[in-house]
Protein backbone atom coordinates (compact mmCIF):
# COMPACT_ATOMS: atom_id res chain seq x y z
CA UNK A 1 0.00 0.00 0.00
CA UNK A 2 1.14 3.39 -0.79
CA UNK A 3 2.30 5.49 2.04
CA UNK A 4 -0.56 8.10 0.50
CA UNK A 5 -3.11 5.28 0.52
CA UNK A 6 -2.36 4.83 3.98
CA UNK A 7 -2.92 8.61 5.02
CA UNK A 8 -6.04 8.21 3.78
CA UNK A 9 -6.90 5.52 6.09
CA UNK A 10 -5.50 6.93 8.93
CA UNK A 11 -8.12 10.10 7.87
CA UNK A 12 -11.33 7.97 7.12
CA UNK A 13 -10.18 6.01 10.53
CA UNK A 14 -10.63 9.79 12.20
CA UNK A 15 -13.34 10.76 10.48
CA UNK A 16 -15.45 7.20 11.56
CA UNK A 17 -14.31 7.69 15.03
CA UNK A 18 -16.57 11.08 14.94
CA UNK A 19 -19.48 8.82 12.97
CA UNK A 20 -19.26 6.40 15.85
CA UNK A 21 -19.37 9.03 18.77
CA UNK A 22 -22.34 10.96 16.61
CA UNK A 23 -24.18 8.10 16.87
CA UNK A 24 -24.18 7.19 20.66
CA UNK A 25 -25.53 10.84 20.68
CA UNK A 26 -29.36 11.09 20.41
CA UNK A 27 -29.82 13.94 18.59
CA UNK A 28 -27.17 14.03 16.23
CA UNK A 29 -26.66 11.57 13.18
CA UNK A 30 -23.84 9.49 12.22
CA UNK A 31 -24.82 9.73 8.90
CA UNK A 32 -25.10 13.58 8.89
CA UNK A 33 -21.54 13.39 9.98
CA UNK A 34 -20.31 10.71 7.48
CA UNK A 35 -22.22 13.12 4.68
CA UNK A 36 -20.59 16.69 6.47
CA UNK A 37 -16.70 14.35 6.45
CA UNK A 38 -17.14 12.91 2.51
CA UNK A 39 -17.81 9.37 2.51
CA UNK A 40 -21.26 8.78 3.14
CA UNK A 41 -21.92 7.75 -0.39
CA UNK A 42 -18.95 5.53 -0.85
CA UNK A 43 -20.07 4.00 2.65
CA UNK A 44 -23.50 3.56 1.65
CA UNK A 45 -22.58 1.48 -1.67
CA UNK A 46 -19.76 -0.21 0.05
CA UNK A 47 -22.45 -2.07 2.39
CA UNK A 48 -24.75 -2.68 -0.29
CA UNK A 49 -21.83 -4.57 -2.16
CA UNK A 50 -21.50 -7.04 0.47
CA UNK A 51 -23.43 -10.60 -0.38
CA UNK A 52 -23.00 -14.23 -0.27
CA UNK A 53 -19.44 -14.33 -2.54
CA UNK A 54 -17.81 -11.75 -0.66
CA UNK A 55 -17.64 -14.86 2.19
CA UNK A 56 -16.75 -17.14 -0.62
CA UNK A 57 -13.67 -14.49 -1.65
CA UNK A 58 -12.36 -14.44 1.69
CA UNK A 59 -12.27 -18.40 2.35
CA UNK A 60 -9.78 -18.44 -1.08
CA UNK A 61 -7.92 -15.64 0.75
CA UNK A 62 -8.21 -13.51 -2.55
CA UNK A 63 -7.41 -10.31 -0.89
CA UNK A 64 -6.57 -8.14 -4.06
CA UNK A 65 -10.41 -9.13 -5.21
CA UNK A 66 -11.51 -7.91 -1.84
CA UNK A 67 -9.82 -4.57 -2.20
CA UNK A 68 -10.95 -4.20 -5.73
CA UNK A 69 -14.13 -5.31 -5.66
CA UNK A 70 -15.86 -5.13 -2.19
CA UNK A 71 -13.44 -2.26 -0.63
CA UNK A 72 -12.92 -4.32 2.37
CA UNK A 73 -9.52 -1.79 3.59
CA UNK A 74 -12.57 1.03 3.36
CA UNK A 75 -15.05 -0.63 5.50
CA UNK A 76 -12.47 -2.46 8.16
CA UNK A 77 -10.88 1.16 8.82
CA UNK A 78 -14.54 2.44 8.98
CA UNK A 79 -15.51 -0.76 11.68
CA UNK A 80 -12.61 0.05 13.70
CA UNK A 81 -13.32 3.71 14.21
CA UNK A 82 -16.71 3.09 15.20
CA UNK A 83 -15.85 0.24 17.66
CA UNK A 84 -13.03 2.70 19.31
CA UNK A 85 -15.47 5.00 19.22
CA UNK A 86 -17.61 3.05 21.52
CA UNK A 87 -15.19 2.52 23.89
CA UNK A 88 -14.05 5.77 24.99
CA UNK A 89 -17.51 7.48 24.13
CA UNK A 90 -19.40 4.90 26.79
CA UNK A 91 -16.73 5.95 29.55
CA UNK A 92 -17.73 9.65 28.98
CA UNK A 93 -21.26 8.76 29.40
CA UNK A 94 -20.86 6.49 32.03
CA UNK A 95 -19.17 8.20 34.36
CA UNK A 96 -21.43 11.90 33.44
CA UNK A 97 -24.53 9.45 33.67
CA UNK A 98 -23.42 8.55 37.20
CA UNK A 99 -22.49 12.35 37.92
CA UNK A 100 -26.07 13.45 37.17
CA UNK A 101 -28.11 11.63 35.04
CA UNK A 102 -30.61 15.30 35.18
CA UNK A 103 -27.43 17.12 33.10
CA UNK A 104 -26.90 14.32 30.84
CA UNK A 105 -30.47 14.28 29.55
CA UNK A 106 -31.07 18.05 28.99
CA UNK A 107 -27.79 18.12 27.10
CA UNK A 108 -29.47 15.71 24.27
CA UNK A 109 -32.68 17.15 24.67
CA UNK A 110 -31.15 20.11 23.22
CA UNK A 111 -29.49 18.11 20.35
CA UNK A 112 -32.71 16.36 19.69
CA UNK A 113 -34.76 19.46 19.68
CA UNK A 114 -32.04 21.41 17.43
CA UNK A 115 -32.30 18.40 14.82
CA UNK A 116 -35.75 18.42 14.91
CA UNK A 117 -35.79 22.17 13.85
CA UNK A 118 -33.43 21.70 11.26
CA UNK A 119 -35.73 18.53 9.54
CA UNK A 120 -38.56 20.92 10.07
CA UNK A 121 -36.66 23.72 7.99
CA UNK A 122 -35.10 21.65 5.18
CA UNK A 123 -38.21 19.29 4.39
CA UNK A 124 -41.36 22.19 3.84
CA UNK A 125 -45.27 20.86 3.37
CA UNK A 126 -46.00 20.61 -0.24
CA UNK A 127 -49.29 18.23 -0.01
CA UNK A 128 -52.05 16.38 1.44
CA UNK A 129 -50.17 13.40 1.39
CA UNK A 130 -47.24 14.63 3.08
CA UNK A 131 -49.35 16.51 5.75
CA UNK A 132 -51.41 13.09 5.93
CA UNK A 133 -48.09 11.35 7.36
CA UNK A 134 -46.94 14.70 9.53
CA UNK A 135 -49.82 13.75 11.35
CA UNK A 136 -49.74 9.97 11.60
CA UNK A 137 -46.00 10.29 12.73
CA UNK A 138 -47.19 12.82 15.15
CA UNK A 139 -49.71 10.78 16.74
CA UNK A 140 -47.54 7.90 17.03
CA UNK A 141 -45.11 9.70 19.16
CA UNK A 142 -47.85 11.38 21.47
CA UNK A 143 -49.59 7.89 21.98
CA UNK A 144 -46.19 6.58 22.90
CA UNK A 145 -45.62 9.59 24.80
CA UNK A 146 -48.89 9.08 27.30
CA UNK A 147 -48.93 5.04 27.23
CA UNK A 148 -46.62 3.53 30.01
CA UNK A 149 -43.31 3.76 29.73
CA UNK A 150 -40.73 1.26 27.69
CA UNK A 151 -38.69 -0.08 30.23
CA UNK A 152 -35.06 -1.72 29.63
CA UNK A 153 -35.63 -5.39 28.10
CA UNK A 154 -32.85 -7.51 28.08
CA UNK A 155 -34.75 -9.90 25.62
CA UNK A 156 -32.23 -11.71 23.37
CA UNK A 157 -35.09 -11.41 20.71
CA UNK A 158 -35.83 -7.36 21.70
CA UNK A 159 -31.69 -6.77 21.63
CA UNK A 160 -31.08 -7.97 17.97
CA UNK A 161 -34.14 -5.77 16.70
CA UNK A 162 -32.95 -2.70 18.56
CA UNK A 163 -29.29 -3.37 16.89
CA UNK A 164 -31.54 -3.39 13.42
CA UNK A 165 -33.15 -0.30 14.05
CA UNK A 166 -30.15 2.08 15.80
CA UNK A 167 -28.10 1.56 12.41
CA UNK A 168 -30.55 3.34 10.88
CA UNK A 169 -28.82 6.74 12.24
CA UNK A 170 -26.08 5.58 9.59
CA UNK A 171 -27.83 4.93 6.92
CA UNK A 172 -30.11 7.98 7.42
CA UNK A 173 -28.95 11.49 7.89
CA UNK A 174 -30.66 13.61 10.10
CA UNK A 175 -32.28 10.42 11.91
CA UNK A 176 -30.58 9.33 15.80
CA UNK A 177 -29.82 5.67 16.07
CA UNK A 178 -29.03 6.94 19.75
CA UNK A 179 -32.36 8.18 19.84
CA UNK A 180 -34.85 5.37 18.98
CA UNK A 181 -32.62 3.18 21.53
CA UNK A 182 -34.10 5.84 24.13
CA UNK A 183 -37.93 5.14 22.83
CA UNK A 184 -36.89 1.52 22.86
CA UNK A 185 -35.62 2.10 26.20
CA UNK A 186 -32.60 0.28 25.99
CA UNK A 187 -30.61 3.43 25.33
CA UNK A 188 -27.98 2.93 28.51
CA UNK A 189 -27.99 -0.92 28.24
CA UNK A 190 -26.62 -1.32 25.15
CA UNK A 191 -24.33 2.25 24.39
CA UNK A 192 -23.34 2.16 27.87
CA UNK A 193 -23.45 -0.23 30.38
CA UNK A 194 -22.92 -3.53 28.25
CA UNK A 195 -19.81 -1.29 26.65
CA UNK A 196 -17.93 -0.67 29.40
CA UNK A 197 -18.75 -4.49 30.52
CA UNK A 198 -16.84 -4.98 27.73
CA UNK A 199 -13.79 -3.09 28.91
CA UNK A 200 -13.75 -4.82 32.17
CA UNK A 201 -13.10 -8.32 30.35
CA UNK A 202 -10.70 -6.52 28.17
CA UNK A 203 -9.07 -5.61 31.29
CA UNK A 204 -9.45 -8.35 32.97
CA UNK A 205 -7.89 -10.64 29.96
CA UNK A 206 -4.86 -8.79 29.61
CA UNK A 207 -4.06 -8.45 33.62
CA UNK A 208 -4.95 -4.55 33.92
CA UNK A 209 -7.60 -4.96 36.77
CA UNK A 210 -8.29 -8.37 38.14
CA UNK A 211 -9.88 -7.03 41.06
CA UNK A 212 -13.84 -6.63 38.86
CA UNK A 213 -15.91 -8.99 38.20
CA UNK A 214 -17.47 -9.52 35.00
CA UNK A 215 -21.43 -9.46 33.77
CA UNK A 216 -20.91 -12.12 31.10
CA UNK A 217 -24.86 -11.68 30.53
CA UNK A 218 -23.98 -8.18 29.42
CA UNK A 219 -21.17 -9.38 26.96
CA UNK A 220 -23.83 -11.53 25.69
CA UNK A 221 -26.45 -8.70 24.90
CA UNK A 222 -23.60 -6.93 23.31
CA UNK A 223 -22.82 -9.70 20.84
CA UNK A 224 -26.75 -9.60 19.66
CA UNK A 225 -26.92 -6.22 19.63
CA UNK A 226 -23.76 -5.97 17.15
CA UNK A 227 -24.81 -8.83 14.88
CA UNK A 228 -28.11 -7.14 14.56
CA UNK A 229 -26.65 -4.05 13.79
CA UNK A 230 -24.70 -5.78 11.51
CA UNK A 231 -27.76 -7.32 9.89
CA UNK A 232 -29.65 -3.82 9.56
CA UNK A 233 -26.59 -2.15 8.00
CA UNK A 234 -26.40 -4.48 4.90
CA UNK A 235 -29.86 -5.44 4.73
CA UNK A 236 -31.42 -2.04 5.50
CA UNK A 237 -29.14 0.09 3.51
CA UNK A 238 -31.03 -1.23 0.28
CA UNK A 239 -34.42 -0.54 1.52
CA UNK A 240 -33.93 2.81 3.46
CA UNK A 241 -31.60 4.15 0.32
CA UNK A 242 -34.71 3.56 -1.84
CA UNK A 243 -37.39 5.03 0.82
CA UNK A 244 -35.21 8.33 0.94
CA UNK A 245 -34.62 8.17 -3.11
CA UNK A 246 -38.61 7.83 -4.65
CA UNK A 247 -40.17 9.15 -1.33
CA UNK A 248 -38.07 11.26 0.34
CA UNK A 249 -40.60 13.83 1.34
CA UNK A 250 -43.46 11.41 2.85
CA UNK A 251 -40.49 10.09 5.01
CA UNK A 252 -39.00 12.48 6.05
CA UNK A 253 -42.56 14.29 7.43
CA UNK A 254 -43.29 10.64 9.25
CA UNK A 255 -40.36 11.55 10.99
CA UNK A 256 -40.94 14.69 11.91
CA UNK A 257 -43.89 14.01 13.45
CA UNK A 258 -42.85 10.95 15.07
CA UNK A 259 -40.09 12.92 16.91
CA UNK A 260 -42.27 16.12 17.81
CA UNK A 261 -44.90 13.22 19.39
CA UNK A 262 -42.06 11.67 20.95
CA UNK A 263 -40.06 14.70 23.23
CA UNK A 264 -42.21 14.15 25.85
CA UNK A 265 -40.63 10.87 26.81
CA UNK A 266 -37.48 12.13 27.42
CA UNK A 267 -37.88 15.33 28.77
CA UNK A 268 -35.01 15.72 31.32
CA UNK A 269 -37.52 16.64 34.43
CA UNK A 270 -39.18 13.20 35.41
CA UNK A 271 -39.29 11.35 37.82
CA UNK A 272 -39.88 7.33 37.87
CA UNK A 273 -43.44 6.28 39.81
CA UNK A 274 -42.73 3.30 41.39
CA UNK A 275 -44.69 0.56 43.14
CA UNK A 276 -43.28 -2.62 45.07
CA UNK A 277 -45.51 -5.28 43.32
CA UNK A 278 -45.08 -8.78 45.23
CA UNK A 279 -45.27 -11.96 42.96
CA UNK A 280 -46.35 -15.21 44.91
CA UNK A 281 -44.72 -17.29 41.98
CA UNK A 282 -41.29 -15.35 42.48
CA UNK A 283 -38.89 -15.45 45.85
CA UNK A 284 -37.98 -11.52 45.16
CA UNK A 285 -40.33 -8.83 44.94
CA UNK A 286 -40.79 -7.05 41.58
CA UNK A 287 -39.73 -2.99 41.20
CA UNK A 288 -42.89 -2.46 38.31
CA UNK A 289 -42.28 1.52 36.79
CA UNK A 290 -46.37 2.70 36.32
CA UNK A 291 -45.81 6.24 34.63
CA UNK A 292 -43.27 9.10 34.86
CA UNK A 293 -43.88 11.65 37.26
CA UNK A 294 -42.71 14.69 34.70
CA UNK A 295 -42.82 18.19 36.14
CA UNK A 296 -40.94 21.59 35.06
CA UNK A 297 -37.85 23.03 35.80
CA UNK A 298 -37.09 25.32 39.20
CA UNK A 299 -34.92 28.23 38.26
CA UNK A 300 -34.60 28.77 41.60
CA UNK A 301 -32.66 25.34 42.04
CA UNK A 302 -28.86 26.05 40.79
CA UNK A 303 -29.14 22.57 39.24
CA UNK A 304 -32.17 23.12 37.18
CA UNK A 305 -30.43 26.47 35.70
CA UNK A 306 -27.27 24.07 34.87
CA UNK A 307 -29.50 21.91 33.35
CA UNK A 308 -31.24 24.53 31.39
CA UNK A 309 -27.70 26.15 30.35
CA UNK A 310 -26.94 21.77 29.21
CA UNK A 311 -30.07 22.44 26.46
CA UNK A 312 -28.81 25.42 25.19
CA UNK A 313 -25.38 23.81 24.64
CA UNK A 314 -26.74 20.80 22.80
CA UNK A 315 -28.91 23.01 20.64
CA UNK A 316 -25.98 25.43 19.97
CA UNK A 317 -23.53 22.35 19.29
CA UNK A 318 -26.17 20.52 16.49
CA UNK A 319 -26.91 23.50 14.85
CA UNK A 320 -22.90 24.29 14.61
CA UNK A 321 -22.24 20.84 13.21
CA UNK A 322 -25.25 21.78 10.56
CA UNK A 323 -24.14 25.01 9.57
CA UNK A 324 -20.69 23.54 9.13
CA UNK A 325 -21.56 20.69 6.74
CA UNK A 326 -24.05 23.63 4.59
CA UNK A 327 -20.78 25.78 4.33
CA UNK A 328 -18.42 22.81 3.55
CA UNK A 329 -21.38 21.36 0.54
CA UNK A 330 -24.75 21.11 0.30
CA UNK A 331 -25.12 17.79 1.59
CA UNK A 332 -29.21 17.80 1.15
CA UNK A 333 -28.95 18.36 -2.61
CA UNK A 334 -27.67 15.18 -3.40
CA UNK A 335 -24.82 16.59 -4.81
CA UNK A 336 -21.65 13.57 -5.68
CA UNK A 337 -19.09 13.96 -3.03
CA UNK A 338 -15.58 14.47 -3.91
Amino acid sequence: MQNQNKKELLILFIKSILMGTANKLPGISGGLVALITGFYHEMINSFKNINLKIFKVAIKGDIKKLIRDYNILFLITILLGIVVSYFTTSKILDFFFKLSELNVWSFFYGMIIASLLILIKQNKLNNKKEIFFLIIGLLIGIILSFSEPIKENQNIFFVFICGIISICGMIIPGISGSFLLILLGNYKLLLVDSVNELIKLFNFTFGIDNSTEVNFHLINILIVFSLGSLVGLITLSNLLSYLIKKHKNITNQLIIGFVSGSLLIIWPWKKVNTVNVEDFNKINDLENTSNYLRYLPDISQISDIIALGLILIGFAIVLYIENYGVRKKNIWSGRKEH
